[in-house]
């Protein structure tokens, strides 16, 4: 099967990259995929909520740096969360992706600099299509549905929605799998992001850059 490697940045702090990059990774690995973690954010969150959980996935490593031959090893699925910054290692980190993904909140600080993220991946050399926002957190406020109406109204490209789910950071803050106590429609938006990333990269491969994120 084809590799693909994800990685999560915004240059905003606290939209939630290393909770989805951590359910990201323990949905591929109950996939049985073999599966990296990198964590680059200083704080090593989701390196040490990962290793809390370590023998629940046999199949998925943690390490804390990216280096460029990771692509030879035998990996199927990369997750590489980042900090919020503009640096060399963030490039890196987007360079070596298939696709980036940016977490934005229901709330308006979270997209005043959107456009500018969007312009620093680009200049990166990542390619239009490549890149996503997952509107994060969103629920059923009006400030979220108001800030969800602006950002389709700028046409950004959206890999998921995914509603507050306050039992997933109790259940890998206690080192269970991610999905442990949730009902089958708790699951299931963190479960239609991951078939959405797998879904662009199946097109990506086959040479179609546009449209990828259509849902």
């Amino acid at each position: 099967m084809q590799k693909l490697a994800v990685t999560l940045w915004n240059y905003k702090g606290g939209v939630g990259k290393s909770t989805i990059s951590l359910v990201l990774a323990q949905i591929a690995a109950q996939q049985s995929l073999r599966v990296l973690a990198v964590d680059l954010d200083e704080q090593q969150n989701l390196a040490h909520t990962l290793k809390l959980s370590a023998n629940l996935f046999p199949t998925l490593q943690v390490r804390s740096s990216l280096a460029q031959d990771f692509a030879d090893e035998d990996f199927d699925f990369f997750v590489i969360d980042t900090h919020p910054a503009k640096e060399d290692t963030i490039i890196n980190a987007m360079q070596f992706a298939d696709i980036i993904l940016i977490p934005v909140l229901g709330d308006y600080f979270s997209i005043i600099n959107l456009r500018s993220a969007f312009d620093y991946v680009a200049d990166a050399g990542v390619g239009e299509g490549q890149v996503a926002i997952i509107k994060n957190c969103m629920t059923s406020l009006k400030m979220s549905d108001e800030v969800e109406q602006i950002l389709d109204e700028h046409g950004y490209p959206s890999a998921g929605r995914l509603p507050r789910n306050n039992i997933i950071t109790r259940s890998i803050a206690s080192g269970c799998k991610w999905d442990k106590s949730l009902r089958a429609q708790q699951r299931e938006p963190f479960l239609q992001l991951y078939s959405n990333i797998w879904s662009a990269f199946e097109q990506m491969c086959s040479g179609n850059f546009h449209n990828l994120w259509r849902q």
